[in-house]
Order: C-alpha cells, then sequence, then structure tokens
C-alpha cells in the first residue's frame, strides 16, 4: 500500500472518530511574513516549571507581548538542531521530537491581542523564526464555533492550534503511526505548558473542538489535520 492509499484510509478513520464528512477547505489568501524577534531561552528550571505547570481556565484580558509569543513558538515547536538526514545535509529536528524525526507538525497562531501583530491567523515558520500570516479578521467568532468550551474563544489572547500532515507521515509508516501522530502532538503540547510556564503564562491543553470547524479556520489542506488546541495568555491580575 503506497502513502497515498494509506492517508485516505486514516483521513476515513479520523472522519469515523470525529462523526464528520468531508468538509470542502479554501486556503486562507494572505502569505505575509513577520520575523519573529530573537528571545533568550527561560531561566526558570525544569523541575520547577514542573512543579508549578497547571492548565488554566481564566486569562488576563489584556494584550500578550510578542517577545513572549515568539519565545513560546521557539522553545517549544522551533528547531533544535539540524543533522544530516533523509538526503540533506541539515535536515531540522524540532525542540519537540517526533517519530523517525519528521516534519510531520505543524503550529498556527489564532491571535486576538498580540502587541505588534494584527489579529488573524498566522502559520509558525520555525526553520526561519516567522509567522505567515494567513488571515487578518479578528478570529473570536469562529473561534466561538470551535470551541466546545465557550470561553477558550474570547479570553485567551492566542490560540496555538497543533496539526500533524498525514502525507508525510504515511510516506514512511503504515497506518500504525495513526496512533503516533498523537503521541506527537502530546510530547508538544507538553512542551507548551512547560515553556509557557517558565514564561509566566497560562495555559490549557483542549482536545474538545470541532476538527471541521478548525480546519476551516486554519484553511488546512485535506492531508492535515488538527490534532490539539493551546489557549494561552497572561494569567489574571
Amino acid at each position: 500500500m503506497n502513502g497515498r492509499d494509506t492517508t485516505e484510509r486514516a483521513l476515513a478513520v479520523h472522519r469515523l472518530l470525529n462523526a464528520q464528512r468531508p468538509v470542502p477547505v479554501q486556503p486562507l489568501p494572505l502569505s505575509r511574513h513577520i520575523a519573529l524577534p530573537d528571545v533568550r531561552p527561560p531561566k526558570t528550571g525544569l523541575v520547577a516549571a514542573l512543579a508549578r505547570r497547571h492548565s488554566a481556565y481564566e486569562y488576563d484580558d489584556g494584550d500578550l507581548e510578542l517577545p513572549a509569543l515568539s519565545a513560546l513558538l521557539r522553545f517549544s515547536m522551533g528547531v533544535q538542531r539540524f543533522v544530516p538526514a533523509y538526503g540533506v545535509e541539515e535536515y531540522p529536528l524540532s525542540m519537540a521530537p517526533s517519530a523517525g524525526g519528521l516534519d510531520i507538525l505543524r503550529a498556527y497562531a489564532v491571535v486576538r491581542r498580540v502587541t505588534g501583530l494584527d489579529q488573524g491567523v498566522y502559520r509558525y515558520e520555525p526553520v526561519s523564526h516567522e509567522l505567515v500570516q494567513l488571515a487578518e479578521t479578528d478570529p473570536g467568532p469562529q473561534l466561538e464555533q470551535v470551541y466546545l468550551q465557550e470561553e477558550f474563544a474570547w479570553q485567551p489572547a492566542v490560540t496555538v492550534a497543533v496539526t500533524a500532515r498525514l502525507d508525510v507521515a504515511f510516506d514512511k509508516y503504515p497506518l500504525r503511526h495513526y496512533r503516533t501522530l498523537h503521541v506527537d502532538s502530546g510530547v508538544a503540547v507538553q512542551n507548551l505548558y512547560l515553556v509557557g510556564t517558565a514564561l509566566g503564562l497560562a495555559g490549557c491543553a483542549v482536545a474538545g473542538f470541532d476538527d471541521a470547524a478548525l480546519g476551516t479556520l486554519l484553511g488546512l489542506p485535506e492531508n492535515e489535520i488538527p490534532t490539539m488546541l493551546f489557549p494561552t495568555g497572561r494569567p489574571p491580575a
């Protein structure tokens, strides 16, 4: 069975589990590249971050600073190092390890309140450490259709959406890897928790969302599925 056939089978499983039919998604129109500021790693130690880590359900209603978003993305899902692999001299390995080191996961920032950024939808590019702006409207009304808990649509400054690229996964692995890519997503979410905690941010892993509505919001291609959401911002004063 080739990778395309396996991808189709995985999509069928995914739709069955989510009780959804295929929904045509139009790619989002913008492609403005925005360089993120250079940042230093947070100084909080691992054990201290683990001890303080918790899920947050209330957030400050102010803006999140752009350097804080930059650091969250850089140290949770940015590039850790480059190695010779898959036919290239400098293949990027992520801060969030994945099976086979494959470039399976993507991160999107759905922005409502970040200093220096317009409201809208952005895709994170880890190698260049930049955001690609895909849409520039307030995502709040669409997030209300995405989240099963509506408070996450309006309170957090940003929602980080983690997605998985099925075509990349199944070009190498059999259908069983459908389970593993969700494990990879869980590793990325743990990174978001720990880095966010070290930065003094509030956050929460959310699996309760409408896949079709989120795919439309992000403009996902058919072979890319959403796996987790991570609303984040400053904790309430």
